[in-house]
């Protein structure tokens, strides 16, 4: 049955492969070296140039001593918990986010390309359009509005997510902690060529940035999400042959290796999710006009993996939480209980394309829709094909509250 449905699966789920299927430890605060910086450059780099393995790093100090100065700047809105908030030190928690759609907040460059594609969308409209925070207007989330990495920071006292890791250049590493999710990224899966790093090499971007002091490398009271929709991971030609096992071992092998990386590296608590149920979502059900028949040979993905997880990360490490997206989502998408009425439409998306294989948010010549809009995302649980609106998302994450801060101590 899954074989059957193959052709669906795609490469749709991500941002880069959608484009196919369309064609701890304190330490006292380092000193400022910088203004010496002039001098002791022909030293460094006499020092450097003595070990071929140190090589690589040469590039990566330079640039971020050439960003120094901005290493306080902080970002229109404040990410963190504000001056009035008053809380001890011991409650305010730094934010480190890796994985893919469900928690990029414009990692995706934009200026990759001068016009809107499926591997853009969310930097124009209507993505955003709910998103008041910002102005009502897209900031690369795939979403209406806030994303999971938001209301995950809103729950540890912030405003938002951290800043995306692509904006460090110009704001400097904020205090509440940085994303480095990207959508189109995987945990196991990277096509040739693909500019998306996956998890692995969102760890190495951040373990560089421990390492030379541009993140601290006093980790207390840090806080890690790993975040993986499996729209990457999942969506090849593995699947023909029942290798959905073989292909799940792999992807959770990398994602527990992650989590046990960033452990090593001082990171105090990870919250890591379990895979929704891939098959409820509205490229799936599409094809029964969203009537809820959720697509019974990818489910089998979602089990597998999530199996698999568990295994690998159980409940007995008391530094990582599982979050499961599963259980969640199929709760709110398949309840008739009283705690979701507001969701008046849970299988269809509030932006859906009028193509067969359109996207949200498609134009065709002259600008003219190829997309139709609901008129209030609010009663929407998902946004487009893959993704929860902002008011989905705060449904998941209502969900997972009580469990989060029983598992930070908040």
């Amino acid at each position: 049955q899954l074989t059957s449905h193959h052709h669906r699966t795609g490469a749709t789920f991500s941002c880069q492969n959608e484009a196919a299927l369309h064609h701890l430890r304190r330490r006292p605060a380092p000193p400022d070296w910088s203004p010496c910086f002039p001098f002791l450059f022909p030293f460094l780099l006499l020092q450097f140039s003595r070990n071929q393995h140190m090589m690589a790093d040469v590039g990566f100090v330079l640039s971020v001593l050439s960003r120094t100065d901005a290493a306080h700047v902080e970002s229109s809105r404040r990410h963190g918990p504000s001056d009035d908030d008053n809380k001890d030190d011991d409650n305010q928690f730094q934010l480190f986010v890796f994985g893919d759609g469900f928690a990029d907040v414009g990692n995706d460059d934009p200026k990759k390309k001068d016009k809107k594609d499926v591997t853009t969308r969310a930097w124009y409209k209507p993505y955003g359009t709910s998103d008041e925070a910002h102005g009502n207007k897209p900031t690369g989330r795939l979403s209406d509005g806030l994303v999971q990495s938001d209301f995950l920071a809103k729950i540890l006292g912030m405003d938002e997510s951290p800043p995306a890791e692509r904006l460090r250049g110009k704001k400097g590493v904020d205090p509440s902690g940085m994303n480095f999710a990207v959508c189109g990224a995987g945990a196991y899966i990277k096509l040739d060529e693909d500019p998306v790093p996956t998890f692995g090499e969102q760890i190495d971007s951040f373990r560089r940035l421990v390492k030379h002091d541009i993140i601290d490398r006093d980790l207390n009271g840090s806080v890690a999400l790993v975040a993986f929709s499996g729209s990457a991971d999942y969506a090849g030609d593995e699947f023909r042959n029942g290798e959905v096992t073989d292909v799940a071992n792999n992807v959770t092998d990398k994602i527990a290796e992650g989590v046990h990386r960033l452990l090593d590296l001082g990171v105090e608590k990870v919250l890591v999710n379990l895979l929704p149920p891939l098959g409820c979502r509205p490229w799936f059900t599409r094809a029964d006009n969203y009537t809820g028949g959720c697509d019974a040979g990818v489910q089998t993905i979602s089990v597998t993996h999530n199996t698999d997880l568990k295994w690998k990360l159980p409940s007995s490490m008391d530094d990582v939480l599982l979050l499961d997206m599963h259980d969640t989502f199929s709760k709110i998408i398949h309840s008739g209980t009283a705690d979701y009425t507001d969701f008046k439409s849970k299988y269809a998306p509030c932006c859906d394309s009028v193509d067969e294989y359109g996207y949200c948010g498609q134009e065709g010549k002259r600008g003219k829709r190829k997309y139709t809009l609901c008129r209030d995302p609010d009663e929407y649980f998902f946004w487009d094909y893959y993704y929860p609106t902002q008011a989905g998302w705060k449904a998941v994450m209502d969900e997972h509250e009580d469990a989060i801060k029983e598992f930070l101590d908040i």
